[in-house]
Protein backbone atom coordinates (compact mmCIF):
# COMPACT_ATOMS: atom_id res chain seq x y z
CA UNK A 1 0.00 0.00 0.00
CA UNK A 2 1.21 3.51 -0.80
CA UNK A 3 0.40 6.22 1.72
CA UNK A 4 0.70 9.95 1.15
CA UNK A 5 -0.66 13.21 2.48
CA UNK A 6 -1.37 16.17 0.20
CA UNK A 7 -0.36 19.77 0.79
CA UNK A 8 -2.08 22.61 -1.12
CA UNK A 9 1.10 23.34 -3.05
CA UNK A 10 2.19 22.39 -6.56
CA UNK A 11 5.81 22.39 -7.64
CA UNK A 12 6.68 22.60 -11.31
CA UNK A 13 9.67 21.15 -13.11
CA UNK A 14 9.45 22.16 -16.72
CA UNK A 15 5.87 21.36 -17.73
CA UNK A 16 5.39 18.52 -15.21
CA UNK A 17 3.26 19.40 -12.14
CA UNK A 18 4.27 17.55 -8.97
CA UNK A 19 2.12 17.20 -5.87
CA UNK A 20 4.21 17.85 -2.76
CA UNK A 21 3.78 15.27 0.01
CA UNK A 22 4.33 15.86 3.73
CA UNK A 23 4.86 12.11 4.09
CA UNK A 24 6.36 9.84 1.45
CA UNK A 25 5.70 6.11 1.73
CA UNK A 26 6.29 3.67 -1.11
CA UNK A 27 6.87 -0.07 -1.02
CA UNK A 28 6.18 -0.44 -4.79
CA UNK A 29 3.59 -3.15 -4.15
CA UNK A 30 1.35 -1.63 -6.86
CA UNK A 31 4.01 -2.40 -9.48
CA UNK A 32 4.70 1.21 -10.53
CA UNK A 33 6.49 4.39 -9.48
CA UNK A 34 4.76 6.94 -11.69
CA UNK A 35 1.84 7.61 -9.34
CA UNK A 36 1.07 7.82 -5.65
CA UNK A 37 3.72 9.22 -5.32
CA UNK A 38 5.21 10.35 -8.64
CA UNK A 39 8.93 9.65 -9.08
CA UNK A 40 10.84 11.66 -11.68
CA UNK A 41 14.22 11.39 -13.36
CA UNK A 42 15.66 8.70 -15.58
CA UNK A 43 12.36 6.79 -15.75
CA UNK A 44 13.35 4.33 -18.54
CA UNK A 45 16.33 3.17 -16.49
CA UNK A 46 14.21 1.76 -13.64
CA UNK A 47 11.46 -0.79 -13.07
CA UNK A 48 9.59 -2.52 -10.26
CA UNK A 49 10.95 -6.06 -9.88
CA UNK A 50 8.84 -9.18 -9.49
CA UNK A 51 9.77 -9.10 -5.80
CA UNK A 52 8.23 -5.64 -5.49
CA UNK A 53 11.43 -3.59 -5.25
CA UNK A 54 12.45 -0.49 -7.20
CA UNK A 55 15.25 -1.83 -9.39
CA UNK A 56 17.80 -0.28 -11.74
CA UNK A 57 17.19 -1.65 -15.25
CA UNK A 58 19.74 0.05 -17.49
CA UNK A 59 21.22 -1.34 -20.69
CA UNK A 60 24.68 0.25 -20.61
CA UNK A 61 27.17 1.60 -18.09
CA UNK A 62 26.35 5.03 -16.72
CA UNK A 63 24.59 7.02 -14.04
CA UNK A 64 20.84 7.08 -13.35
CA UNK A 65 18.75 9.10 -10.91
CA UNK A 66 15.20 8.82 -9.59
CA UNK A 67 13.64 11.36 -7.21
CA UNK A 68 10.35 12.16 -5.50
CA UNK A 69 9.29 15.63 -4.33
CA UNK A 70 8.15 16.20 -0.77
CA UNK A 71 7.83 18.48 2.20
CA UNK A 72 10.81 17.53 4.37
CA UNK A 73 10.80 19.65 7.55
CA UNK A 74 13.81 20.22 9.75
CA UNK A 75 12.58 17.38 12.01
CA UNK A 76 12.33 14.35 9.73
CA UNK A 77 12.72 10.58 9.90
CA UNK A 78 13.83 8.55 6.88
CA UNK A 79 13.48 4.77 6.68
CA UNK A 80 14.23 2.57 3.67
CA UNK A 81 15.87 -0.68 2.54
CA UNK A 82 18.81 -0.58 0.13
CA UNK A 83 20.25 -3.68 -1.49
CA UNK A 84 23.23 -3.98 -3.84
CA UNK A 85 23.96 -7.19 -5.71
CA UNK A 86 27.72 -6.49 -5.80
CA UNK A 87 30.57 -5.17 -3.66
CA UNK A 88 30.59 -1.38 -4.13
CA UNK A 89 33.70 0.56 -5.15
CA UNK A 90 34.64 4.02 -6.39
CA UNK A 91 33.41 3.07 -9.89
CA UNK A 92 30.23 1.29 -8.72
CA UNK A 93 28.43 3.17 -5.96
CA UNK A 94 25.11 4.52 -4.80
CA UNK A 95 24.02 7.84 -3.33
CA UNK A 96 20.79 8.31 -1.43
CA UNK A 97 19.74 11.96 -1.42
CA UNK A 98 17.93 12.54 1.84
CA UNK A 99 17.29 16.17 1.02
CA UNK A 100 17.99 18.17 -2.12
CA UNK A 101 16.55 21.57 -3.03
CA UNK A 102 16.26 20.83 -6.78
CA UNK A 103 16.13 17.80 -9.10
CA UNK A 104 19.40 18.76 -10.85
CA UNK A 105 21.72 17.13 -8.32
CA UNK A 106 24.85 18.61 -9.94
CA UNK A 107 23.65 22.01 -8.68
CA UNK A 108 21.67 21.01 -5.60
CA UNK A 109 22.10 21.96 -1.98
CA UNK A 110 21.29 19.31 0.61
CA UNK A 111 22.50 16.08 2.16
CA UNK A 112 23.13 12.55 0.89
CA UNK A 113 24.53 9.15 1.92
CA UNK A 114 27.15 7.42 -0.19
CA UNK A 115 28.30 3.79 -0.31
CA UNK A 116 31.30 2.77 -2.43
CA UNK A 117 35.02 3.30 -1.95
CA UNK A 118 38.34 1.61 -2.57
CA UNK A 119 39.49 -1.22 -0.32
CA UNK A 120 37.34 -3.58 1.74
CA UNK A 121 36.28 -1.29 4.60
CA UNK A 122 33.38 0.41 2.84
CA UNK A 123 31.28 2.42 5.27
CA UNK A 124 28.16 4.56 5.08
CA UNK A 125 29.17 8.21 4.65
CA UNK A 126 27.09 11.36 5.07
CA UNK A 127 27.86 14.35 2.84
CA UNK A 128 26.59 17.90 2.54
CA UNK A 129 26.07 19.15 -1.01
CA UNK A 130 26.77 22.83 -1.71
CA UNK A 131 25.71 23.59 -5.29
CA UNK A 132 26.66 20.03 -6.13
CA UNK A 133 30.03 20.12 -4.35
CA UNK A 134 30.24 17.49 -1.62
CA UNK A 135 31.71 17.83 1.87
CA UNK A 136 32.15 14.78 4.12
CA UNK A 137 30.32 15.15 7.45
CA UNK A 138 30.55 11.69 9.07
CA UNK A 139 31.63 8.08 8.44
CA UNK A 140 29.93 4.96 9.78
CA UNK A 141 31.11 1.50 10.85
CA UNK A 142 33.90 0.25 8.56
CA UNK A 143 32.97 -2.78 6.46
CA UNK A 144 29.19 -2.61 6.92
CA UNK A 145 28.72 -1.65 3.26
CA UNK A 146 31.63 -3.66 1.85
CA UNK A 147 30.12 -6.96 0.70
CA UNK A 148 26.85 -6.94 -1.33
CA UNK A 149 25.12 -4.84 1.34
CA UNK A 150 21.43 -5.47 2.10
CA UNK A 151 20.68 -2.80 4.68
CA UNK A 152 17.78 -1.19 6.50
CA UNK A 153 18.28 2.50 7.32
CA UNK A 154 16.76 4.64 10.07
CA UNK A 155 17.83 8.28 9.87
CA UNK A 156 16.66 11.14 12.03
CA UNK A 157 17.28 14.88 11.80
CA UNK A 158 16.16 17.05 14.71
CA UNK A 159 15.01 20.63 14.51
CA UNK A 160 18.36 21.62 16.05
CA UNK A 161 20.17 20.01 13.11
CA UNK A 162 21.43 16.85 14.84
CA UNK A 163 21.63 13.90 12.44
CA UNK A 164 21.60 10.30 13.69
CA UNK A 165 22.11 7.49 11.18
CA UNK A 166 21.35 3.87 12.12
CA UNK A 167 21.72 0.91 9.78
CA UNK A 168 21.86 -2.85 9.89
CA UNK A 169 21.43 -5.96 7.79
CA UNK A 170 17.73 -6.35 6.94
CA UNK A 171 16.05 -8.36 9.67
CA UNK A 172 18.88 -7.77 12.16
CA UNK A 173 19.22 -5.12 14.91
CA UNK A 174 20.26 -1.64 13.78
CA UNK A 175 23.66 -0.20 14.66
CA UNK A 176 24.24 3.51 15.23
CA UNK A 177 26.64 4.64 12.51
CA UNK A 178 27.19 8.20 13.74
CA UNK A 179 25.59 11.30 15.20
CA UNK A 180 26.61 14.68 13.81
CA UNK A 181 25.39 18.27 14.12
CA UNK A 182 24.87 20.02 10.78
CA UNK A 183 22.19 22.59 9.87
CA UNK A 184 23.55 24.54 6.89
CA UNK A 185 20.59 23.67 4.67
CA UNK A 186 17.12 23.90 6.15
CA UNK A 187 14.30 21.51 5.36
CA UNK A 188 10.82 22.46 4.23
CA UNK A 189 8.62 22.21 1.12
CA UNK A 190 10.00 21.81 -2.40
CA UNK A 191 12.62 19.27 -1.36
CA UNK A 192 13.58 16.01 -3.06
CA UNK A 193 14.39 12.51 -1.86
CA UNK A 194 15.86 9.91 -4.20
CA UNK A 195 18.81 7.84 -5.25
CA UNK A 196 21.59 7.99 -7.80
CA UNK A 197 23.16 4.81 -9.16
CA UNK A 198 26.65 4.83 -10.70
CA UNK A 199 27.41 1.53 -12.44
CA UNK A 200 29.38 -0.49 -14.96
CA UNK A 201 27.89 -2.74 -17.64
CA UNK A 202 28.07 -5.78 -15.34
CA UNK A 203 25.89 -4.12 -12.67
CA UNK A 204 23.12 -2.48 -14.68
CA UNK A 205 20.38 -4.37 -12.79
CA UNK A 206 21.83 -4.89 -9.32
CA UNK A 207 20.59 -1.78 -7.42
CA UNK A 208 17.41 -2.14 -5.32
CA UNK A 209 15.42 0.29 -3.16
CA UNK A 210 12.33 -0.61 -1.11
CA UNK A 211 10.09 0.23 1.85
CA UNK A 212 10.60 3.98 1.68
CA UNK A 213 8.99 5.78 4.62
CA UNK A 214 9.76 9.48 5.12
CA UNK A 215 7.76 11.32 7.75
CA UNK A 216 7.91 14.32 10.07
CA UNK A 217 9.41 13.64 13.48
CA UNK A 218 6.37 14.56 15.53
CA UNK A 219 7.23 15.65 19.10
CA UNK A 220 6.43 13.05 21.76
CA UNK A 221 3.73 14.43 24.06
CA UNK A 222 2.37 11.10 25.31
CA UNK A 223 3.46 9.38 28.55
CA UNK A 224 4.77 5.80 28.43
CA UNK A 225 2.19 3.01 28.54
CA UNK A 226 2.58 -0.18 30.57
CA UNK A 227 1.76 -2.81 27.93
CA UNK A 228 2.66 -6.10 29.58
CA UNK A 229 3.52 -7.72 32.90
CA UNK A 230 4.98 -11.22 33.03
CA UNK A 231 6.07 -13.30 36.02
CA UNK A 232 9.20 -15.15 34.91
CA UNK A 233 9.94 -16.57 38.36
CA UNK A 234 8.20 -16.68 41.73
CA UNK A 235 10.05 -13.53 42.77
CA UNK A 236 10.58 -11.83 39.40
CA UNK A 237 8.26 -9.79 37.17
CA UNK A 238 9.05 -8.10 33.87
CA UNK A 239 7.17 -4.84 33.26
CA UNK A 240 7.20 -3.79 29.59
CA UNK A 241 6.46 -0.25 28.36
CA UNK A 242 5.70 0.92 24.82
CA UNK A 243 8.70 3.24 24.54
CA UNK A 244 12.09 3.96 26.06
CA UNK A 245 11.78 5.25 29.62
CA UNK A 246 13.96 7.24 31.99
CA UNK A 247 16.14 5.08 34.24
CA UNK A 248 15.65 7.15 37.41
CA UNK A 249 11.87 6.77 37.41
CA UNK A 250 12.01 3.18 36.16
CA UNK A 251 14.37 2.06 38.95
CA UNK A 252 12.27 3.53 41.78
CA UNK A 253 10.60 0.62 43.61
CA UNK A 254 7.93 2.96 45.03
CA UNK A 255 6.57 3.39 41.50
CA UNK A 256 5.30 -0.22 41.42
CA UNK A 257 2.79 -2.25 43.44
CA UNK A 258 1.78 -5.91 43.08
CA UNK A 259 -1.69 -6.93 44.26
CA UNK A 260 -2.78 -9.42 46.91
CA UNK A 261 -0.28 -8.53 49.57
CA UNK A 262 2.90 -8.66 47.51
CA UNK A 263 3.36 -4.89 47.82
CA UNK A 264 6.26 -2.99 46.27
CA UNK A 265 9.26 -4.87 44.87
CA UNK A 266 12.58 -4.84 46.71
CA UNK A 267 14.41 -3.84 43.53
CA UNK A 268 13.66 -2.46 40.06
CA UNK A 269 16.17 -2.40 37.21
CA UNK A 270 15.71 -0.98 33.71
CA UNK A 271 17.06 -3.44 31.13
CA UNK A 272 19.13 -2.70 28.06
CA UNK A 273 16.20 -2.21 25.70
CA UNK A 274 15.15 0.78 27.87
CA UNK A 275 11.55 -0.46 27.75
CA UNK A 276 11.58 -3.41 30.16
CA UNK A 277 11.94 -3.21 33.95
CA UNK A 278 12.89 -6.27 36.01
CA UNK A 279 11.11 -6.23 39.36
CA UNK A 280 12.28 -8.46 42.22
CA UNK A 281 9.81 -9.38 44.96
CA UNK A 282 10.50 -10.19 48.57
CA UNK A 283 7.60 -12.66 48.91
CA UNK A 284 7.32 -15.43 46.29
CA UNK A 285 4.16 -15.56 44.22
CA UNK A 286 1.76 -18.46 44.49
CA UNK A 287 -0.28 -19.87 41.63
CA UNK A 288 -2.93 -17.33 40.70
CA UNK A 289 -3.79 -14.04 39.00
CA UNK A 290 -2.24 -10.71 39.98
CA UNK A 291 -2.26 -7.03 39.02
CA UNK A 292 0.86 -4.91 38.60
CA UNK A 293 0.38 -1.16 39.04
CA UNK A 294 2.90 1.47 37.98
CA UNK A 295 2.90 5.24 38.35
CA UNK A 296 5.17 8.26 37.77
CA UNK A 297 7.20 6.60 35.00
CA UNK A 298 8.84 9.09 32.62
CA UNK A 299 9.79 8.63 28.98
CA UNK A 300 12.92 10.19 27.48
CA UNK A 301 10.93 13.29 26.50
CA UNK A 302 9.93 13.82 30.13
CA UNK A 303 6.27 12.80 29.77
CA UNK A 304 5.06 11.45 33.12
CA UNK A 305 2.59 8.56 33.36
CA UNK A 306 -0.26 8.39 35.82
CA UNK A 307 -1.32 5.18 37.56
CA UNK A 308 -1.84 2.27 35.17
CA UNK A 309 -2.05 -1.48 35.56
CA UNK A 310 -1.64 -4.82 33.80
CA UNK A 311 -2.88 -8.20 34.96
CA UNK A 312 -0.71 -11.31 34.85
CA UNK A 313 -0.78 -14.89 36.08
CA UNK A 314 1.78 -17.09 37.73
CA UNK A 315 1.92 -20.87 37.91
CA UNK A 316 3.99 -22.29 40.74
CA UNK A 317 5.58 -25.48 39.43
CA UNK A 318 6.83 -27.91 42.09
CA UNK A 319 8.81 -31.13 42.14
CA UNK A 320 7.14 -34.50 42.50
CA UNK A 321 7.91 -36.73 45.45
CA UNK A 322 6.98 -40.35 46.13
CA UNK A 323 3.32 -41.14 45.38
CA UNK A 324 2.48 -37.58 44.31
CA UNK A 325 1.71 -39.22 40.96
CA UNK A 326 0.32 -42.72 40.62
CA UNK A 327 0.02 -45.13 37.73
CA UNK A 328 -3.72 -45.83 37.87
CA UNK A 329 -4.56 -47.83 34.73
CA UNK A 330 -2.63 -50.07 32.35
CA UNK A 331 -3.72 -51.24 28.90
CA UNK A 332 -0.98 -53.76 28.12
CA UNK A 333 -2.94 -56.00 25.73
CA UNK A 334 -5.36 -53.92 23.64
CA UNK A 335 -6.34 -56.63 21.13
CA UNK A 336 -8.97 -57.72 20.42
CA UNK A 337 -10.53 -54.37 21.27
CA UNK A 338 -13.75 -54.00 23.21
CA UNK A 339 -14.45 -50.49 21.99
CA UNK A 340 -11.26 -48.49 22.51
CA UNK A 341 -8.53 -48.11 19.85
CA UNK A 342 -6.24 -51.13 19.83
CA UNK A 343 -3.19 -49.28 21.17
CA UNK A 344 -1.20 -49.62 24.38
CA UNK A 345 -1.43 -46.91 27.05
CA UNK A 346 -1.22 -46.19 30.73
CA UNK A 347 -2.97 -43.61 32.85
CA UNK A 348 -1.40 -41.51 35.60
CA UNK A 349 -3.06 -39.40 38.27
CA UNK A 350 -1.78 -36.35 40.16
CA UNK A 351 -2.94 -37.01 43.71
CA UNK A 352 -0.98 -34.10 45.18
CA UNK A 353 -1.87 -30.41 45.46
CA UNK A 354 1.11 -29.49 43.29
CA UNK A 355 1.39 -28.40 39.67
CA UNK A 356 4.12 -30.66 38.31
CA UNK A 357 5.94 -30.30 35.01
CA UNK A 358 5.84 -33.69 33.37
CA UNK A 359 9.27 -33.04 31.81
CA UNK A 360 10.81 -33.45 35.27
CA UNK A 361 9.82 -37.15 35.20
CA UNK A 362 11.08 -40.27 33.47
CA UNK A 363 9.28 -43.48 32.45
CA UNK A 364 10.65 -46.98 32.05
CA UNK A 365 9.50 -50.57 31.87
CA UNK A 366 11.48 -53.57 33.08
CA UNK A 367 13.68 -53.76 29.98
CA UNK A 368 14.13 -50.11 28.98
CA UNK A 369 16.15 -47.16 30.17
CA UNK A 370 14.20 -44.24 31.68
CA UNK A 371 13.04 -41.87 28.95
CA UNK A 372 12.17 -38.20 29.60
CA UNK A 373 8.53 -37.25 29.37
CA UNK A 374 7.48 -34.16 27.37
CA UNK A 375 6.71 -30.83 28.99
CA UNK A 376 3.16 -30.60 30.32
CA UNK A 377 1.83 -28.83 33.41
CA UNK A 378 0.15 -31.66 35.28
CA UNK A 379 -2.60 -30.17 37.46
CA UNK A 380 -3.67 -31.44 40.91
CA UNK A 381 -6.45 -34.01 40.61
CA UNK A 382 -5.90 -34.48 36.87
CA UNK A 383 -5.85 -37.80 35.04
CA UNK A 384 -3.46 -38.02 32.09
CA UNK A 385 -3.04 -40.79 29.50
CA UNK A 386 0.41 -41.69 28.14
CA UNK A 387 0.88 -43.60 24.90
CA UNK A 388 3.39 -43.94 22.09
CA UNK A 389 3.61 -40.86 19.86
CA UNK A 390 2.34 -42.90 16.91
CA UNK A 391 -0.83 -43.78 18.87
CA UNK A 392 -1.58 -40.35 20.35
CA UNK A 393 -4.08 -39.04 17.79
CA UNK A 394 -6.21 -42.19 17.60
CA UNK A 395 -6.39 -42.57 21.38
CA UNK A 396 -7.15 -38.88 21.92
CA UNK A 397 -10.29 -39.28 19.82
CA UNK A 398 -11.59 -41.88 22.25
CA UNK A 399 -10.17 -40.77 25.60
CA UNK A 400 -11.36 -38.29 28.16
CA UNK A 401 -8.90 -35.56 29.05
CA UNK A 402 -5.47 -35.13 27.54
CA UNK A 403 -3.44 -37.84 25.84
CA UNK A 404 0.31 -37.22 25.73
CA UNK A 405 2.50 -38.97 23.19
CA UNK A 406 5.85 -40.15 24.53
CA UNK A 407 8.97 -41.48 22.85
CA UNK A 408 8.44 -45.21 23.32
CA UNK A 409 7.61 -48.17 21.13
CA UNK A 410 3.92 -48.71 20.49
CA UNK A 411 4.37 -52.23 21.92
CA UNK A 412 6.50 -51.43 24.98
CA UNK A 413 4.10 -52.99 27.52
CA UNK A 414 4.39 -56.75 27.96
CA UNK A 415 1.09 -58.64 27.87
CA UNK A 416 1.97 -61.10 30.64
CA UNK A 417 3.90 -58.99 33.14
CA UNK A 418 6.11 -55.93 33.36
CA UNK A 419 7.49 -53.41 35.82
CA UNK A 420 6.51 -49.80 35.12
CA UNK A 421 8.39 -47.02 36.88
CA UNK A 422 7.86 -43.27 37.12
CA UNK A 423 10.93 -41.52 38.48
CA UNK A 424 12.57 -38.11 38.65
CA UNK A 425 15.57 -37.10 36.59
CA UNK A 426 17.74 -37.93 39.61
CA UNK A 427 16.30 -41.44 39.90
CA UNK A 428 13.90 -40.96 42.83
CA UNK A 429 11.00 -43.37 42.33
CA UNK A 430 7.60 -41.65 42.28
CA UNK A 431 5.57 -44.80 41.62
CA UNK A 432 6.32 -48.36 40.53
CA UNK A 433 3.87 -51.05 39.49
CA UNK A 434 4.95 -54.65 38.84
CA UNK A 435 1.79 -55.89 37.16
CA UNK A 436 0.86 -59.37 35.96
CA UNK A 437 -1.81 -60.73 33.65
CA UNK A 438 -2.96 -62.73 36.68
CA UNK A 439 -4.16 -59.47 38.25
CA UNK A 440 -7.21 -59.63 35.96
CA UNK A 441 -10.26 -60.54 38.01
CA UNK A 442 -12.89 -61.19 35.30
CA UNK A 443 -12.87 -64.34 33.14
CA UNK A 444 -11.84 -63.69 29.55
CA UNK A 445 -10.57 -60.15 30.12
CA UNK A 446 -7.00 -61.40 30.39
CA UNK A 447 -7.19 -62.31 26.68
CA UNK A 448 -7.01 -58.63 25.65
CA UNK A 449 -9.05 -55.48 25.13
CA UNK A 450 -9.48 -54.65 28.85
CA UNK A 451 -7.23 -52.61 31.08
CA UNK A 452 -6.08 -53.20 34.65
CA UNK A 453 -7.41 -50.48 36.98
CA UNK A 454 -6.17 -49.41 40.39
CA UNK A 455 -9.09 -49.59 42.82
CA UNK A 456 -8.17 -47.26 45.69
CA UNK A 457 -5.78 -44.42 44.90
CA UNK A 458 -5.47 -43.74 48.61
CA UNK A 459 -3.54 -47.00 49.12
CA UNK A 460 -0.52 -46.63 46.84
CA UNK A 461 1.52 -49.33 48.57
CA UNK A 462 -0.80 -52.22 47.79
CA UNK A 463 -0.13 -54.56 44.90
CA UNK A 464 -2.42 -57.11 43.20
CA UNK A 465 -5.13 -56.79 45.85
CA UNK A 466 -5.66 -53.14 44.80
CA UNK A 467 -6.06 -53.85 41.06
CA UNK A 468 -8.76 -55.49 38.96
CA UNK A 469 -10.05 -55.85 35.40
CA UNK A 470 -11.78 -52.71 34.15
CA UNK A 471 -15.57 -53.12 34.39
CA UNK A 472 -16.03 -50.51 31.61
CA UNK A 473 -17.80 -52.10 28.64
CA UNK A 474 -15.45 -50.41 26.16
CA UNK A 475 -12.41 -51.89 27.94
CA UNK A 476 -11.12 -49.01 30.05
CA UNK A 477 -11.46 -45.41 31.24
CA UNK A 478 -8.45 -43.53 29.89
CA UNK A 479 -8.20 -39.97 31.25
CA UNK A 480 -10.96 -40.16 33.85
CA UNK A 481 -11.83 -41.74 37.20
CA UNK A 482 -11.51 -45.51 37.02
CA UNK A 483 -14.67 -47.54 36.74
CA UNK A 484 -13.15 -49.67 39.52
CA UNK A 485 -12.62 -46.72 41.82
CA UNK A 486 -13.61 -47.47 45.40
CA UNK A 487 -12.49 -46.43 48.85
CA UNK A 488 -12.13 -49.97 50.11
CA UNK A 489 -10.16 -49.68 53.36
CA UNK A 490 -7.15 -51.85 53.95
CA UNK A 491 -7.91 -53.52 57.31
CA UNK A 492 -5.41 -56.36 57.05
CA UNK A 493 -2.09 -55.82 58.76
CA UNK A 494 1.04 -56.58 56.76
CA UNK A 495 2.68 -59.84 57.75
CA UNK A 496 6.15 -61.13 57.25
CA UNK A 497 6.15 -63.39 54.23
CA UNK A 498 9.80 -64.38 53.94
CA UNK A 499 13.12 -63.65 55.62
CA UNK A 500 16.43 -63.99 53.79
CA UNK A 501 19.80 -63.70 55.55
CA UNK A 502 21.93 -61.80 53.02
CA UNK A 503 25.17 -61.74 55.01
CA UNK A 504 26.46 -62.10 58.54
CA UNK A 505 25.10 -58.65 59.39
CA UNK A 506 22.06 -58.09 57.10
CA UNK A 507 18.62 -59.64 56.68
CA UNK A 508 16.11 -59.12 53.84
CA UNK A 509 12.49 -59.15 55.06
CA UNK A 510 9.65 -59.60 52.57
CA UNK A 511 6.11 -58.63 53.57
CA UNK A 512 2.73 -59.68 52.27
CA UNK A 513 1.93 -56.20 50.94
CA UNK A 514 3.44 -52.79 50.29
CA UNK A 515 4.57 -50.81 53.32
CA UNK A 516 4.64 -47.19 54.41
CA UNK A 517 8.20 -46.04 53.79
CA UNK A 518 8.57 -44.03 57.00
CA UNK A 519 7.54 -46.83 59.35
CA UNK A 520 9.27 -49.55 57.30
CA UNK A 521 12.62 -47.75 57.51
CA UNK A 522 12.36 -47.05 61.24
CA UNK A 523 15.09 -49.24 62.81
CA UNK A 524 13.32 -49.07 66.18
CA UNK A 525 10.42 -51.09 64.68
CA UNK A 526 12.65 -54.19 64.52
CA UNK A 527 14.16 -56.30 67.30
Amino acid sequence: MKIFRLLPTLFFTGLLPLTIFSQITDNFSDGNFDQNPVWIGDIPQFKVSLAGELQLSATAAGQSTLLVAGNLPDSTIWEFDLRLGFDPSTQIQVRVYLQADQPDLSLANGYFLEMGESGSSDAIRLYRADSGVKTLLATGVPGLAAIAPNLHFYIKRTKAGVWTVEAGIVGMPLQTQFTVAESTWAGGPNQYFGWQCIYTISNVSKFYLDNVNIRPDVPDVFPPVLTQATATQATQILAVFNEAIEAASADNVLHYTVSYGSGSPVSAALLGDQKTVMLTLNTPLNTGSYILQSTNIKDLAGNLSSQQSQSFSYVKVESATEFNILITEIMADPSPGAGLPEVEWLEIYNRSNKIIDLSSLRFADASSNPIPLPSYLFQPGEYLTLTAQSSQSSLQAAANGTVVGISVSSSILNNDDDVLTLSTSTGEVIDKVAYSVFWHTDPGKDDGGFSLERINIGLPCLGAENWQSSPATIGGTPGTVNASNASNPDTIQPRVFKIFPESNNSILVQYSEGLDRVSATDAAAYQ
